[in-house]
């Protein structure tokens, strides 16, 4: 990927260095042209006003006089006879003044480097690799992600097939243990917490479009908060869920459940000293407002990212999990702050 980037770089600066010295060298000899067309026609106004009585003397002390205006205005050499055709390294213009009189001039034809200090050129050049980058950036970006998810695909792949299984057992032992040992319910949670967490890996891997029912909203909601109850009880968290309870639409069950595990877990780890988190079920979707710090002007811009995480140990999938998936049922994700303080994630569907 980087080298077809660096040639068509390379290949468009020598291009656009030999169009300009192209288009340099035929407008300097255009002005070279002009200048000798007016130097010939001040002689010949000059020749005509002063008549032909003039002498040789006076003559040779006026050729002197336009030479040296010439040389020290226009850059050129003016010489009154004839001249050999001007070789690769020079440029010359001849004018018929009257008769056989003709003006040449003769200059050195602009090399390379003074045409690409000209500023209309490092403007072109700036302008070019300005865009070359932009380029490089837009088609360089997608495809370490594609990279990048191709590794995770890997690696989620193996994890499933060397996990599930021993987690399913672990899960299952604890549901049993737990009807006469209430304490074992935080083995459960952790079980849970751990196939959770292969899910958000497996969903990156391999994203597959919702299997859509009906199903109500918070009736998801309410099975994420049960899951979670240990969690926020560790960390003295109140959760209050408000709203109506009939809203019903087409969405997959377990995918929106991810969404709303993700965001209450969020809420949950910002509040490790306590708190609440209220969640508002709307006709439009759903809202999760915490009395945390909230989002960072950073985590605003970023918090969906993929693998971005301000949090010591965080892998940076939980809300970049959810943004993908409200986003395969036609909605988003609204991530803000709250006038008191507090994150607010709004679930719109």
């Amino acid at each position: 990927m980087v080298g077809p980037l660096l040639l068509f770089a390379a290949a468009g600066t020598v291009g656009i260095v030999l169009l300009l010295n192209s288009s340099f060298q035929r407008f300097s000899r255009s002005e070279f042209a002009a200048l000798a067309e007016a130097d010939a026609d001040y002689i010949r106004d000059t020749t005509k006003a002063e008549g032909p009585d003039f002498s040789n003397q006076a003559r040779a002390v006026q050729n002197d006089f336009l030479a040296s205006h010439a040389r020290q205005f226009a850059g050129v050499n003016v010489e009154f006879r004839r001249v050999p055709p001007p070789d690769s390294l020079h440029d010359a213009v001849t004018v018929r003044i009257a008769g056989n009189q003709e003006l040449t001039l003769v200059r050195e034809r602009p090399r390379l480097p003074h045409v690409l200090l000209q500023p209309s050129s490092l403007g072109a050049l700036i302008a070019f690799w300005a865009l070359w980058f932009v380029l490089a950036w837009a088609v360089t970006l997608p495809y370490m992600d594609a990279q990048r998810f191709g590794l995770l695909g890997v690696i989620a792949t193996s994890l499933a097939h060397e996990i599930r299984n021993p987690i399913a057992a672990i899960r299952l032992h604890a549901q049993l243990l737990e009807q006469t040992e209430p304490s074992s319910g935080l083995i459960v949670y952790e079980a849970a917490k751990i196939e959770d967490m292969l899910n958000q890996w497996m969903f990156l891997a391999r994203p597959e479009p919702p299997r859509k029912t009906d199903v109500a909203v918070t009736d998801v909601v309410q099975r994420s908060v049960h899951t979670l109850e240990p969690a926020a009880q560790h960390a003295r968290v109140r959760i209050v869920i408000e709203g109506a309870p009939g809203r019903r639409i087409q969405a997959d069950s377990h995918r929106l459940g991810q969404v709303f595990h993700n965001i209450i877990l969020n809420a949950i780890q910002a509040m490790p000293e306590g708190g609440t988190l209220s969640i508002n079920a709307t006709e439009d979707g759903v809202q999760f407002a915490d009395t945390g710090p909230g989002f960072s002007k950073t985590a605003l811009r970023r918090a969906a990212d993929t693998l971005y995480s301000e949090k010591e140990g965080g892998m940076g999938l939980g809300l970049s999990v959810a943004q993908k998936i409200v986003r395969a049922h036609d909605g988003r994700l609204v991530i803000g702050n709250g006038n008191d303080g507090g994150a607010v994630v709004r679930v719109v569907l």
